[in-house]
């Protein structure tokens, strides 16, 4: 509680700064408990370009609820999964302005930090009001790393899930052509579902 009390009053007195949000996201790394956890996401999210920057490295080390695999389990909701990773959940919330920086670690980062801030990139384009421009980057960076991981499935099932928020000609004909040829189930189930969610959003 107290805990909880201290971190929202931080938030709230002044827009945090760098050594503050360093010391947010150093008791996320070691906090155990929920509604704790709760507030630091909370004041963590409205950091900008400096705050994003803190917490790229920490995607995919803090706790253990990462998809390991493509998962089996249909989602069946008409929206954007939320990123069971709480460093991407925390990303995906910022502001949008903050999409080119995650567009860039789909490029050049680690295995571990692509496959988690791929769910933050589409998350975001899903739901917030990137720019077009933004929008498109994220999609070209997003179709590269596809065409270059041909064998890593689970890169491969959180990129065409991403696909969703992207109603553009070649993510739909690369979903078509996944719904066509793949033989991966998990792939293939998630690939229709995104082509149907695809065709809704604005025409790019």
């Amino acid at each position: 509680m107290e805990r909880s009390a201290a971190i929202r009053l931080l938030a709230q007195k002044a827009q945090p700064d760098a050594s503050t949000n360093r010391l947010f996201a150093d008791r996320l790394k070691r906090e155990t408990k929920l509604y704790t956890k709760i507030e630091l996401c909370e004041a963590l999210q409205t950091g900008g370009e400096e705050a994003a920057q803190m917490l790229i490295p920490l995607l995919g080390t803090i706790g253990r609820n990462q998809h390991k695999q493509p998962s089996t389990d249909a989602f069946r909701k008409s929206s954007y999964p939320l990123p069971r990773d709480i460093v991407a959940r925390i990303l995906a919330r910022m502001d949008p302005a903050i999409l080119p920086t995650m567009t860039s670690v789909i490029q050049s980062g680690t295995r571990a930090q692509v496959v988690e801030v791929i769910d933050a990139v589409g998350f975001m384009c899903f739901y917030s009001s990137a720019t077009e421009a933004h929008r498109l980057v994220a999609l070209r960076a997003l179709l590269k790393r596809l065409q270059g991981s041909p064998n890593d499935e689970l890169m491969q099932w959180k990129i065409v899930r991403a696909l969703e928020s992207f109603n553009h000609p070649d993510s739909l004909s690369i979903l078509r052509g996944i719904i066509e040829d793949s033989a991966v189930p998990a792939l293939h189930q998630e690939a229709q579902r995104s082509l149907a969610l695809a065709l809704k959003q604005p025409a790019m």
